[in-house]
């Protein structure tokens, strides 16, 4: 197999460590590159340094380098992956995007795909990944772009509508992670369920659940019947009952889709025990420090480097592996629908079944969205549309038609009032609203 280069965008993020970890023991990837690339060279140079250790340790034939220049980064690249970061030093930006909207009653639990926390992270994205497209149709036109980064819907439709860079795909772990939590409500592994989930990014339907040919659909009403679900899940149970599909992802990404939030009267008393995204904000800033004190002292030979027996969810390093040798593997994936969910649009990003080849993924024939389910993914494809095109040419009027047509709905004056805000907030990362 040839040789590839992979260059990581975002090179600075600690997402980086688990798919580095996983390269280590991808030996089919041997003679390949990986190239880092960050705006910021600090935690860049960390991650590019841990990467040797690794592949030291483990023997590997990878060369790993560091640069801040993306044309050097991307110049020749057969496959992208990225995980960047818009949320501003030390998560400002996304705190700005709860703690205004906050003052107009509206209070986000995530914030990172929809409401107005998702719309201006979308915003702040695009001009960023815009501009590495423009860089790679010169460079790289063919990559395979591997998206981990949020908005996903917002980022993945961006470049494909506005770009040249059209081999696009989105990778996330809800789906994963709630098969998982299924596969233990009814005592089944895992590996054992036959499960089709369709939707988009954060809010999908799980419309096949089966165990050797029987549905377990009966069975998981009769057992989340008997019990309470844990926290994160019983806003889940509540719309399986109504709808009689199971949702995908944790209650604090689905209710955002949906207008209960703003009943609540104050941040403290948001139903089904959830929390605004501050609180989770905070905790994750101690997350990541700790994560890279930790990988300073495994660099420096002070705490010893353990390589995961498993691969991640996403599966950064299988998947590249799978598409550099043309191997097909059905995989969940965010990419154009062309026609795999026939009730949504073709261009729409839809989270469906894809299978590995050497040009990215192929979508399998999902069906049609059930009923019961169909109008809020149609609604927000819609939606999308707007928040895409607004954060590309820098539009008030689609920006705030955006809003207007978000689940978070407010009065058209207070919408304007808090976009201008946000926009006000946001001006030094938003250069497109300049012109």
């Amino acid at each position: 197999m040839p040789a590839k280069k992979i260059v990581l965008l975002g090179g600075g993020s600690a997402f980086f460590k688990t798919v580095i970890e996983e390269f280590a023991t991808a030996d089919e990837m041997s003679g390949s590159e990986i190239t880092l690339y960050d705006t910021s060279s600090q935690n860049m140079e960390l991650m590019g340094k841990y990467g040797q250790k690794v592949f030291q340790k483990t023997g590997i034939d990878l060369n790993v380098s560091w640069t801040t220049d993306l044309a050097k980064a991307v110049d020749g690249a057969d496959f992208a992956v990225s995980s960047i970061g818009v949320s501003g030093p030390d998560r400002k930006f996304h705190e700005l995007d709860i703690t205004i909207p906050a003052k107009y009653g509206i209070y986000q639990t995530t914030g990172d795909t929809t409401g107005p926390g998702g719309l201006f992270a979308g915003f702040r994205s695009i001009p960023i990944f815009l501009n590495i497209c423009r860089e790679m149709e010169k460079r790289c036109p063919e990559v395979i772009f591997l998206n981990h980064s949020n908005p996903m819907y917002t980022i993945c439709r961006a470049m494909i509508k506005h770009t040249g860079i059209k081999k696009v795909v989105g990778l996330c772990h809800g789906a994963q992670g709630t098969i998982s939590y299924l596969a233990g409500v009814l005592e089944i592994p895992v590996d054992e369920l036959d499960v089709i989930t369709v939707g988009l990014n954060h809010l999908l339907w799980i419309t096949r659940l089966r165990h050797n040919g029987k549905d377990l659909y009966p069975m998981l009403k009769e057992k989340l019947s008997a019990n309470d679900p844990p926290d994160g899940y019983r806003f889940c149970k509540k719309l399986f009952d109504v709808y009689g599909y199971y949702p995908v992802n944790a209650d604090r990404h689905i209710i955002e889709f949906y207008p209960y939030l703003l009943q609540a009267k104050d941040p403290e008393k948001l139903p089904y025990g959830l929390r605004l995204r501050t609180k989770m904000i905070e905790e994750g800033r101690r997350s990541r420090d700790d994560t890279w004190v930790r990988m300073s002292k495994q660099i420096n030979g002070e705490e010893p480097i353990n390589i995961p027996k498993t691969v991640s969810p996403e599966a950064m390093a299988h998947m590249i592996t799978l598409m550099s040798l043309n191997h097909h593997e059905t995989q969940i994936v965010n990419i154009p629908n062309n026609g795999c969910v026939p009730n949504l649009p073709d261009y729409a990003i839809v989270e469906v079944q894809g299978v590995t080849d050497s040009q990215g993924f192929r979508g399998l024939y999902m069906g049609e969205i059930p009923l019961p389910v169909a109008g809020i993914l149609q609604t927000r494809v819609l939606q999308q549309e707007l928040a895409v095109d607004a954060g590309v040419y820098g539009d008030r009027r689609l920006a705030l038609q955006a809003l207007l047509n978000d689940e978070f709905i407010i009065s058209i004056e207070e919408a304007e009032s808090m976009l201008n805000e946000l926009l006000s907030a946001h001006a030094e990362s938003l250069p497109q609203f300049k012109r």
